[in-house]
């Protein structure tokens, strides 16, 4: 009975320790990639429809009104929307599609070597990616170079030393 036992548990074991079919699912990249996709179609389906009453306010224009060319604006805008929307529709896409290869691939790997998988690093790698990324540039010089120095400890935190200076007898 103890036999049977023990072999059952050890058959348990053993048998609990099979690769996850779909790893996807537990890689954040993967999932934020994927939310992005329906977000952009979200967007999409609300051009298409701001582009549909742009073509009837364009086509119920009065000619020679002069407003004209604010409804010629205003539909070629919302068709521009429409072709930009898909296009980062169909990169995102194909961006996803690519990370469940990368990650079936790297999982397959990880899983053979007893390594936990998605590694830390790389998770922390994209989050800090996706937090830069979202920064609108800077391009003034000035405030780029003030950022770097107070970063970097080469500029002191105080106030401004044309402010502190000595001040002259009145």
């Amino acid at each position: 009975m103890r036999f049977c036992l023990l072999l059952f548990s050890a058959l348990l074991l053993i048998a609990c320790n099979k690769p996850n079919p779909h790893p996807e699912l537990a890689d954040e990249i993967y999932l934020d990639l994927n939310s992005k996709v329906q977000e952009t179609q979200k967007e999409l389906e609300a051009a298409k429809k701001n582009f549909e009453e742009q073509k009837k306010e364009l086509a119920a224009v009065v000619p020679q009104t002069g407003t004209i060319k604010y409804a010629q604006k205003r539909y070629f805008e919302a068709e521009r929307k429409i072709q930009a929307l898909e296009q980062e529709k169909k990169y995102l896409e194909l961006k996803t599609a690519s990370r469940k290869k990368y990650t079936q691939i790297e999982y397959q790997k990880a899983f053979k070597a007893g390594k936990p998988w998605p590694t830390v690093e790389e998770v922390e790698a994209y989050r800090k990616y996706k937090e830069v990324s979202t920064v609108p540039p800077s391009w003034n010089s000035k405030n780029r170079v003030d950022t770097y120095e107070k970063a970097h400890g080469l500029k002191e935190i105080g106030p401004n030393p044309k402010e502190s200076g000595p001040k002259e007898a009145e």
